[in-house]
């Protein structure tokens, strides 16, 4: 029996401003394809299927499109929502989809029933947990001395996969495999993911997942073990979201045979655009040969210039058509330090200049609702300005 365990896919998620959705169609039809070459049984998902608790309309249709190949793949699909995804909203027709051979763990209420799933004449039993919001989920069970524990997400997932496990004594004999979206102490940040907890409470230790046969987690996006342990790994995100993205993406494949973990591999992902951040003098970055390679990249610039460029991202663009950033490394008076695609304020030329405010402001609202600020908000953003940028009063004046 094959599992392929993968995560993160953040479908509705843009580079910068840039749109993802072909990168990412891309990602699952290459992921079908993998699963018809290797005969994959069943596609582990650890959370973060969406970017947004509310997904775009495209998002959606994304996921439902790429469920369909990797069903016609002849892979059954398990997933769990990760702190982006709404469990309500990922986990809706739960029940019926199960029918249809895609199985969602989206019950955060209720510590998780592990499934039995068999293929090959093998079987395994999977306890699968989505993220736990520690205000939402139930309290944690009292300690050994009946104090009462803190309202952490590690207390509320440590409570989750101790009574699944406990659970897995129906399935005796049984490989058994935790699915489970968390920051596991040990593993490695890129800088892209978002925060579980503030001051260290969404850390878990990797002892909560003693006596499991392999632990496929999601939410960093490097694609890691834990403790150097090949038991419990995080596949990654599929795709590089930030500049911290340096590093190959990848989708672990585990093979099970006499009902125990007969193998692992991992398997590049060949699609989708990498990361680069370059540095130097304009005129270099436009001519230097040795940028050469790096002209499909996603590219962020870092100018040596002690003088502003007029355009910068523009004409950057004419050499590296995936430049979506602009900064200065050592700011100078006069000089902007840093620049965003679409009219960035990096390339205006002056700091905290009008059209630089109204730039970042309208990139937060798209940021925040998912999608340009429609006429009416750009009217408020550039009036609100206008009446910013008036003289005040002077102090003899009329109030």
């Amino acid at each position: 029996m094959r599992i392929l365990h993968t995560s993160d896919w953040h479908l509705g998620r843009r580079f910068e401003r840039e749109p993802l959705d072909a990168d990412q169609r891309a990602v699952l039809s290459w992921l079908a394809g993998l699963v018809g070459e290797l005969g994959i049984d069943l596609v582990l998902v650890a959370g973060d299927v969406y970017d947004r608790s509310l997904p775009a309309e495209e998002a959606v249709a994304l996921l439902d499109e790429g469920l369909d190949q990797l069903r016609e793949a002849g892979a059954a699909v398990a997933m769990i929502p990760g702190n982006h995804d709404s469990a309500r909203r990922l986990g809706f027709g739960a029940r019926r989809q199960a029918l249809g051979g895609v199985h969602v763990f989206a019950d955060d209420l209720r510590p998780p029933e592990p499934r039995l799933f068999e293929a090959g004449g093998e079987a395994v039993a999977v306890v699968a947990v989505p993220y736990l919001d520690p205000l939402v989920s139930p309290a944690p069970a009292p300690a050994p001395d009946g104090s009462a524990r803190a309202r952490t997400h590690a207390n509320v997932l440590a409570d989750f996969v101790r009574v699944g496990r406990e659970r897995l004594a129906a399935y005796r004999g049984v490989p058994a495999v935790a699915v489970a979206h968390a920051f596991v102490a040990g593993g490695e940040e890129s800088g892209s993911e978002k925060l579980l907890a503030v001051g260290g409470a969404d850390l878990v230790g990797a002892g909560i997942f003693e006596g499991f046969d392999y632990v496929a987690l999601g939410h960093l996006h490097r694609p890691q073990l834990v403790g150097g342990d090949e038991r419990i790994a995080y596949s990654g995100s599929p795709l590089a979201y930030s500049f911290g993205e340096t590093h190959p993406k990848s989708v672990r494949v585990v093979e099970f045979a006499d009902g125990k973990v007969a193998g692992v591999t991992t398997w590049p992902i060949p699609v989708g655009r990498p990361v680069a951040t370059i540095e130097g003098t304009f005129d270099s970055l436009l001519s230097d040969p040795a940028y050469d390679h790096l002209v499909e990249h996603w590219v962020a610039a870092r100018l040596t210039d002690t003088t502003t460029q007029v355009q910068a991202l523009e004409r950057l663009r004419v050499r590296f058509p995936h430049a979506v950033s602009v900064r200065y490394a050592r700011p100078a008076p006069g000089a902007l330090a840093s620049g965003r695609a679409c009219g960035a304020p990096g390339e205006l030329g002056v700091p905290g200049s009008p059209d630089a405010v109204a730039d970042a402001v309208l990139a937060f609202l798209e940021e925040v609702g998912g999608r340009p600020p429609e006429s009416w908000a750009r009217a408020l953003v550039a009036e609100a300005l206008a009446d910013a940028d008036r003289d005040p009063p002077s102090a003899g004046s009329a109030a």
